[in-house]
């Protein structure tokens, strides 16, 4: 997880081929959907208001904007890397919550 996380965040810098980049995409928006449950879960056992609660509800909120953006079908890497840098920055959020990486 902690691989996938690193290879997206720097998708932007090292700016892998499209087809490399959708391949990415499609890893990350999977692990997206199977740890938003997971990290919903967790909220709906806090406390609705408190600092735990909010910050999870924020990082679902985030998760959820971002895999409302289509994927990059065009033939510009870029936009597909930024894409991929976005869903990774979630991924990496709610994983710490998940307790599947370490949040740093």
């Amino acid at each position: 997880m902690a691989a996938l996380i690193k290879e997206a965040t720097a998708a932007c810098r090292d700016l892998p081929t499209l087809e490399h980049l959708l391949k990415l995409d499609e890893m990350l928006r999977a692990e997206l959907t199977r740890l938003a449950p997971i990290v919903q879960q967790q909220a709906d056992s806090l406390s609705r208001g408190t600092v735990d609660w909010w910050n999870r509800q924020r990082a679902l909120d985030a998760t959820r904007n971002a895999l409302i953006e289509p994927r990059c079908e065009g033939d510009a890497p870029l936009p597909a890397a930024m894409l991929c840098a976005e869903l990774g920055r979630r991924l990496r959020d709610l994983a710490s919550y998940a307790g599947e990486v370490d949040r740093g």
